[in-house]
């Protein structure tokens, strides 16, 4: 019983260490859940085989299983060689079996690897299918944020722009704007009231919050607000609210095309993909000689009075507000300049 309790002793923190070490490599809960039930199947055989004891193991051979052990757990073969119980050493029997528990437990973490390498794949290949979806959408005024339910875009793939532009306006507006609501209390809930700096922009925030859930037809007035503290919002991202750096076209479209090739996950690609067009749009000189009723929707019409306030629509409020929930919850942009 004694031997037992110091093989548990050993092994329960080698797997530990081990599963700890492993489990940094995947950051999906179904993956570490996959490693911490392979932890606990090595439980019982270790069990089983510390039953036989024996004679003495070489010392070379317990070198070697040190190193196997170091491998699998990420400790110090140094630190390994005096962690082992002094009983094992004297084992060869008890030795031999649970090397080979442990080269089963080194071909399973193999297989393991090799499934979430396929896995990846076939992940990233589904998704990457939604790329002419992100610039459908982008050419429409929208930004995928990370809140959105990002599977409901596979219902886009081939339609046309029309189709794209009502299937997002009625999926914010859905059940009285629930989903828009959501995100942005979340913008409210990041802006901090105990900074200076930001307590003006979180006034207007609850303030225009108020209105348009008094009735959204507020936000027609509320737009020119709201492009204010995207710009905010931007060059605080980029560290230079405190400068006379402003927000510039070129420099999105030279930073996107400086980066777009970064190595990224899927999803990140796509929320990558999304800002850094709709900034593109959103942020480009307007034609102010077609006059006022024909102008595009962007900062610079907006924020120079060239854009008719009768043609203003409740989703053109959401289109900038998610703009600003998009710059603030993205880690693209912080070193834009």
């Amino acid at each position: 019983m004694k031997t037992m309790q110091h093989i548990n002793s050993f092994y329960n923190g080698l797997r530990a260490s081990g599963a700890l070490k492993m489990a940094e490599q995947f950051n999906s809960n179904r993956q570490e859940k996959i490693l911490q039930s392979l932890n606990r199947s090595m439980v019982v055989p270790y069990q089983n085989i510390a039953k036989n004891l024996g004679s003495t193991v070489p010392k070379s051979a317990l070198s070697n299983f040190a190193k196997v052990n170091s491998v699998l757990s990420g400790v110090p073969t140094k630190q390994l060689s005096h962690l082992f119980p002094y009983r094992i050493q004297t084992n060869p029997k008890f030795f031999k079996q649970i090397a080979e528990q442990q080269a089963q437990f080194a071909k399973r973490m193999s297989q393991l690897n090799e499934y979430l390498q396929e896995a990846q794949r076939h992940f990233d290949q589904k998704y990457r299918e939604l790329e002419p979806v992100i610039s459908c959408l982008a050419n429409c005024g929208w930004v995928i944020t990370p809140f959105i339910e990002i599977n409901e875009l596979f219902k886009l793939k081939g339609k046309t722009r029309q189709f794209c532009d009502q299937f997002m306006s009625n999926y914010y507006a859905e059940n009285h704007y629930k989903r828009f609501y959501y995100e942005y209390d979340e913008l409210i809930q990041d802006f901090t009231d105990d900074e200076e700096l930001e307590a003006g922009y979180l006034d207007q925030l609850k303030l225009m919050g108020k209105l348009i859930k008094q009735d959204f037809n507020n936000s027609k007035v509320l737009i020119s607000t709201a492009v204010s503290i995207l710009d905010f919002k931007y060059v605080e991202k980029m560290g230079s609210i405190n400068t006379n750096k402003i927000t510039r076209h070129q420099e999105i479209v030279d930073y996107f095309n400086a980066h777009k090739n970064d190595e990224r996950s899927v999803l990140d690609y796509l929320s990558f993909l999304s800002l850094l067009k709709v900034m593109d749009k959103f942020f480009q000189s307007g034609r102010f000689r077609v006059g006022v009723e024909n102008t595009e929707l962007t900062r610079h019409a907006i924020q120079h009075g060239r854009y008719d306030p009768n043609r203003f629509k409740n989703t053109d409020f959401i289109k900038v507000m998610l703009l600003v929930i998009a710059v603030r919850f993205s880690t693209d942009i912080d070193n834009i300049n």
